[in-house]
């Protein structure tokens, strides 16, 4: 080989070489994509994925599909240039800079811990909402948090349920700061509270709210945390945030009636619920809407609030039915039986989202 040779051999090695390494370099991009389904109603890894606790359930058929948004990058590791360049080149595949995914920085363990929280609390209000749709609700007094050097700092703490405050029983904020209000500042109130099964009693001396110098209170926060004479026990693993909500009250609906709702069927959607049973809208809906059609489902659930979205993510074959309530979305998948109408997202809104 020629001195000239050589040398045009040898670039072509160094080219090739830095362009490999570019390819599979760490890229600043996050990656969304359709994700998995689970089936409330089924198993994951041998254990039911929902079960009821403390009161009769009643066996279901069909398939009820939580969908899910699949995620690489930022918080779970780091893509490389070829999968964000693949990305890109895919229809069903969104890449966004991690800065845009993640204003505030990539999350850290306090940020995951309150999403965990927020899926807690997810759960909660869907256990709310099918209690009320089953007529059987009842509410708890939570401490939400305590301000540090209050009077209350170090008697109670975030969890404790109050169950009564100077001998009346209390299950809202609106009842425990009614209670502690009444008395002047500067006097006791006296609260029984439940931490981890067990119950306490503390006396705790009121001061003045900076607010309003006539008005006691003790420094605390008190939430709302709703319960029932049953218990939903969910095994899913490694999933967070609210928009499972809408399905899973929608599943102990469906476990907590004789009727079998599903009928075999197989039905999925998203979305988040309130207690009164109100859902609201929800991100990612067209990545759900592609995983539940891959799945096979035969009726997809959506949040009115995301018409808009779900007219330019409709998939060949698959109804998406628009709900606002519960019970909205109970009555879709009665019709789905009966083989009813089912009503659809307005097809004007197509023409918005072209502009």
């Amino acid at each position: 080989m020629s001195r000239r040779q050589f040398w045009y051999v040898s670039a072509w090695i160094l080219l090739v070489a830095v362009a490999g390494t570019a390819v599979i370099a760490p890229a600043p991009f996050v990656t969304l994509a359709p994700g998995p389904v689970f089936d409330i109603l089924g198993e994951h890894d041998g254990e039911p994925v929902l079960k009821i606790e403390g009161t009769r359930s009643y066996p279901t058929t069909g398939e009820l599909d939580m969908t899910t948004v699949a995620e690489a990058g930022g918080p779970s590791g780091s893509i490389s240039v070829a999968t964000a360049i693949w990305g890109l080149l895919t229809p069903d595949v969104t890449v966004l800079p991690v800065q845009a995914r993640y204003p505030n920085g990539a999350p850290g363990p306090e940020e995951r811990t309150l999403e965990q929280q927020v899926f807690n609390q997810s759960q909660s209000d869907a256990l709310a909402a099918a209690a009320n749709y089953l007529h059987r609700p009842t509410t708890d007094a939570v401490v939400s948090s305590v301000k540090p050097g209050s009077p209350a700092d170090g008697k109670l703490h975030p969890g404790d349920v109050i169950r009564s405050v100077d001998g009346h029983r209390v299950s809202s904020s609106g009842q425990v700061a009614k209670q502690v209000s009444s008395r002047p500042p500067g006097s006791e109130v006296h609260l029984r509270v439940e931490r981890d099964g067990q119950r306490l009693d503390e006396t705790i001396k009121t001061t003045a709210s900076p607010d309003d110098p006539d008005r006691a209170i003790i420094g605390i926060e008190v939430g709302g945390q709703y319960v029932s004479n049953f218990k939903p026990v969910l095994s899913l693993p490694d999933i967070g945030g609210p928009s499972a909500g809408l399905m899973l009250s929608i599943a102990m609906v469906d476990k907590l009636t004789p009727e079998d709702l599903l009928a075999g069927r197989q039905v999925a959607g998203t979305g988040t619920i309130k207690p009164n049973g109100k859902v609201g809208e929800i991100g990612g809906i067209d990545k759900k809407i592609l995983a539940a059609s891959r799945a096979g489902v035969q009726l997809f659930l959506a949040p009115a609030g995301n018409c808009e979205d779900v007219v330019s993510a409709q998939q060949p074959g698959l109804p998406i039915v628009p709900v606002s309530t519960l019970s909205d979305a109970v009555d879709a998948i009665r019709r789905l039986q009966s083989g009813d109408e089912l009503p659809a997202c307005p097809v004007f809104l197509a023409s918005t989202t072209a502009r």
